[in-house]
C-alpha cells in the first residue's frame, strides 16, 4: 500500500496516508502497534483475522472530477462509518485509469479486544452510508454510484466485488470467462464425460473433491461447478440426452430395416 508503484501523488509529490489510532509514520511502527493491540483480543483462535484489506473504488469516467482532497475526505468518512474504535491505515492509488483507496483495518477494536468484523447486513449498511455521503458532498462523482446488493440478473453469479470490478474496468472477470466456456462446452457436449473432455481442451483442468470432479481451475484459481450453476443434476441431463439420442438412433435403424424389408 505504501510503496506500490501505483500509489497516487499530485504534481508536487504529495500524497496522504491516514493513520487512525496509530502513532508514527513507518510500517514497522504500525505493525508493532497492531501486534500489541492483539494482546487485548477477547476471543482468540488459531485462524483469527489480524487485519483486513478493504478498497473504496471509483469509476474511471469520474477521473476528471477526483482530487486527493476528495479521496482523503471520503476515506476519513469511511473510517468514521466503519468503526472509529478500530485501527486503520488508508492510502490512495491510481491504476489502469481508475482511482481507489486501499485500507488496512485491524481485526479488533483499539484496546477493547472486541471484533471489528462486519456481518453482511452491517457491511451493506456501511456501503450505503458512505455512498450517501459521497452523493451529497460530491454529486459530480455520479458515475461511481452503484446499487449495492442489487446485481443485474445476468450478473447474479458474480459477487458484488467482482461485479464492481467489471463495472469499474470494463473487463470480464475470470469467473465470467469460466462461465462462458462452461456454457459453450455444455451446449456442444453429448455426455457428462464428453463435457469434461471438452473443458480440458479449452484449457480448464478439472479437480476432484470427495471422489468426483467438483470444479475447474482457471488462472490458478479454483471454481466450484455447482456454484456456477452446473450442478450434478444438470450434468446428469447430458447422459440422459445421450441415452435418448442412442434410442432414437436405434429406432431410426429399425424403421429403416422395416422399409428395406418391405421393399424386398
Amino acid at each position: 500500500m505504501i510503496y506500490d508503484k501505483d500509489r497516487l501523488f499530485d504534481n508536487k509529490g504529495y500524497s496522504f496516508a491516514i493513520t487512525h489510532n496509530l502513532k508514527g509514520d513507518s510500517i514497522k511502527e504500525w505493525v508493532d502497534q497492531f501486534n500489541v493491540n492483539e494482546q487485548y483480543r477477547l476471543r482468540k483462535r488459531v485462524d483469527s483475522v489480524l487485519a483486513t484489506h478493504e478498497i473504496i473504488s471509483f469509476h474511471r469516467d469520474d477521473a476528471k472530477n477526483i482530487s486527493l482532497d476528495k479521496l482523503e475526505d471520503i476515506a476519513r468518512q469511511y473510517v468514521k462509518e466503519r468503526n472509529i474504535n478500530g485501527m486503520f491505515v488508508a492510502v490512495p492509488h491510481f491504476d489502469k485509469s481508475h482511482y481507489h483507496i486501499h485500507i488496512c483495518a485491524s481485526g479488533i477494536e483499539y484496546l477493547t479486544g472486541k471484533s471489528l468484523r462486519l456481518e453482511k447486513k452491517s457491511l451493506n449498511e456501511l456501503k450505503k452510508n458512505i455512498q450517501q455521503y459521497q452523493v451529497e458532498k460530491y454529486p459530480e462523482l455520479s458515475k461511481s454510484i452503484v446499487n449495492h446488493g442489487k446485481l443485474p440478473k445476468d450478473q447474479a453469479l458474480l459477487s458484488e466485488k467482482e461485479y464492481q470490478y467489471k463495472r469499474r474496468t470494463g473487463r470480464a472477470t475470470n469467473k465470467e470467462q469460466v462461465i462462458g466456456m462452461l456454457k459453450t462446452c455444455c451446449k456442444k457436449a453429448n455426455s457428462k464425460d464428453n463435457f469434461f473432455d471438452m473443458l480440458n481442451e479449452c484449457g480448464l483442468s478439472t479437480y476432484v473433491r470427495g471422489g468426483r470432479i467438483s470444479g475447474v481451475v482457471y488462472c490458478n484459481k479454483k471454481f466450484r461447478l455447482n456454484r456456477l450453476g452446473f450442478t450434478d443434476d444438470k450434468l446428469q441431463e447430458l447422459n440422459k440426452t445421450l441415452k435418448q439420442s442412442k434410442e432414437l438412433s436405434g429406432m431410426r435403424e429399425k424403421t429403416k430395416e422395416k422399409i428395406i424389408s418391405r421393399n424386398r
